[in-house]
């Protein structure tokens, strides 16, 4: 591992100052892009800050792929109304990732995760509430059969100052975009409500 990595790694151990706090249930972090290949000093940064995630892309064959489902077909199962799923991709105002041009792909592939009904579905992903997407992304999770009361995403570019600071870019009035969901619940002193 090289000095660089060394840092980043370390850096996901100093907690951000209420950057993962969540009280009211607890917080699922899905990986929608491909860190480990294309951006390594991030998924270090990633990986040792949260110990547990679910990476829906970087397998290299067919075979592997299928043996990751088959070890973490159950992993979103659990979830319930009270918990977030935060979703990590670079992304644009059209597409999440490189994979996921549309928000049907990423419904599916959560659906196969076993994700039946979340509170919040937080993407922490540059510009993907700018545009429409987080509306397609509604209704493509609840025609998937994934119910949920909120979903939001960040308008401008999230910004990590590793380790100390996470801030969108821009208004930070207006940071995020939210989109309520077909569940009714409301999370008091979140922009959740």
């Amino acid at each position: 591992m090289n000095f660089k990595n060394r840092i980043y790694k370390a850096a996901g151990r100093i907690p951000l100052i209420k950057s993962h706090e969540w009280p009211f249930g607890k917080i699922e972090v899905v990986l929608a892009y491909d860190f480990k290949k294309r951006r390594p000093q991030e998924y270090s940064y990633l990986k040792s800050k949260y110990k547990d995630m679910l990476e829906l892309v970087g397998r290299e064959s067919n075979s592997e792929e299928q043996r990751y489902f088959y070890n973490n077909f159950h992993y979103l199962q659990w979830v319930t109304e009270n918990d977030r799923v935060d979703i990590f991709a670079h992304s644009s105002e059209s597409s999440l990732g490189s994979r996921y041009n549309s928000p049907e792909e990423l419904a599916n592939d959560l659906k196969r995760m076993s994700l039946r009904r979340v509170g919040v579905i937080k993407f922490q992903a540059c510009y993907i509430g700018r545009g429409n997407w987080l509306e397609n992304a509604r209704k493509a999770f609840i025609e998937a059969g994934i119910d949920f009361a909120y979903m939001a995403g960040p308008i401008d570019r999230v910004v990590w100052n590793n380790p100390f600071i996470k801030y969108v870019h821009g208004n930070r009035h207006q940071a995020y975009k939210v989109v309520k969901g077909n569940i009714v619940k409301q999370f008091p002193g979140t922009r959740y409500t």
